[in-house]
């Protein structure tokens, strides 16, 4: 941005750049002497040149701090078209009254797809034994029940918070139908090929409790 000065000088008009170098300066004092400008009119444009130049350097620090701080909100900022994609799961943990559980093991498996309007979760523990047979028994299909978690469902993005975007999906489809009609929430955040979610409190299938739920997944596709 540059501001300029303009001072008549006969049938002339001399137009200095603020901040000018120092001989710049130096002419426009000997033109002022050489058209022996009154001294309160020399005064005056001094005081003039001054308060520009003082606003010119405020403007100067605005522009310099907003530019600094504009691409720092960015980086922290996480926007929707980052989450599409397929995440794998890494850690799944629980926290409720106080106690950090891991409802699925410490040996988690599974998938988080999201798509412009839809997520879909698939989480299971991995070391769990498979059936003896395909028909299930009584036992198995309570273990099977337990081991894993499974829903689906449309999704609207809301507020950015300090933890990520605010995502809440309405569950279509679920392994538990106690999942289904309920609202999920949770918070994401994406750093590099890395996704985070984050839920305030939702019920958890495997426990049946309402618990602090944290998710870390790596981008698979």
């Amino acid at each position: 941005m540059s501001n300029f000065v303009s001072a008549p000088f006969g049938y002339s008009t001399l137009t200095l750049i603020m901040c000018a170098p120092p001989f710049v300066e130096e002419a426009y004092h000997s033109e002022c002497a050489h058209h022996r400008l009154p001294s309160t009119a020399f005064s005056t444009m001094d005081r003039r040149e001054q308060g520009a130049a003082a606003m010119n350097r405020m403007m100067l620090t605005i522009v310099a701090v907003a530019l600094v701080a504009v691409p720092s909100f960015a980086q922290d900022t996480t926007i929707k078209d980052q989450l599409f994609g397929t995440w794998k799961v890494v850690t799944l943990k629980a926290t409720s009254e106080g106690k950090v559980t891991q409802p699925l093991g410490d040996q988690v498996a599974g998938y988080v797809s999201i798509t412009p309007s839809r997520i879909w979760l698939l989480f299971v523990d991995s070391t769990r034994k498979p059936p003896a047979a395909p028909s299930l028994t009584d036992a198995e299909a309570v273990a099977m029940m337990k081991s894993h978690v499974a829903w689906t469902g449309n999704y609207s993005t809301g507020v950015q918070t300090s933890e990520g975007i605010k995502l809440t999906a309405r569950v279509d489809a679920a392994s538990s139908q106690a999942l289904t009609g309920t609202d999920r929430v949770y918070f994401m955040r994406v750093e590099g090929d890395r996704l985070t979610m984050k839920s305030p409190g939702v019920i958890v299938p495997m426990t049946g409790k309402t618990s602090v739920v944290e998710i870390e997944l790596v981008k698979a596709d």
